[in-house]
């Protein structure tokens, strides 16, 4: 699974305000629609990396999670494992 790159995603948002700061300032210089489809294009984009840091969070908890039921599994198996062998001896 590849990630997001955080460091990719802060410079689209600041190039990002820099087409705010610039479409005040040069006012009717680009189309409507160009205007519309560049918010709305960022405002996907934003939404997405918010859904994806919830999700790595989510993702390391359930690790972190599997990793201490992994270690307290395999514990409870050896113990059990190690009362048998004496059977089979």
């Amino acid at each position: 699974m590849q990630g997001i790159n955080s460091s990719e995603h802060r410079i689209l948002l600041d190039a990002f305000r820099k087409f705010e700061h610039m479409s005040v300032i040069s006012k009717n210089k680009i189309e409507e629609s160009e205007d519309a489809n560049t918010r709305k294009a960022m405002q996907e984009l934003d939404e997405l990396y918010d859904k994806f840091q919830g999700l790595f969070v989510e993702l390391k908890k359930c690790s972190k999670d599997y990793e201490l039921k992994k270690k307290s599994t395999r514990s409870i198996i050896n113990k059990s494992l190690r009362k048998l062998i004496p059977v089979f001896v």
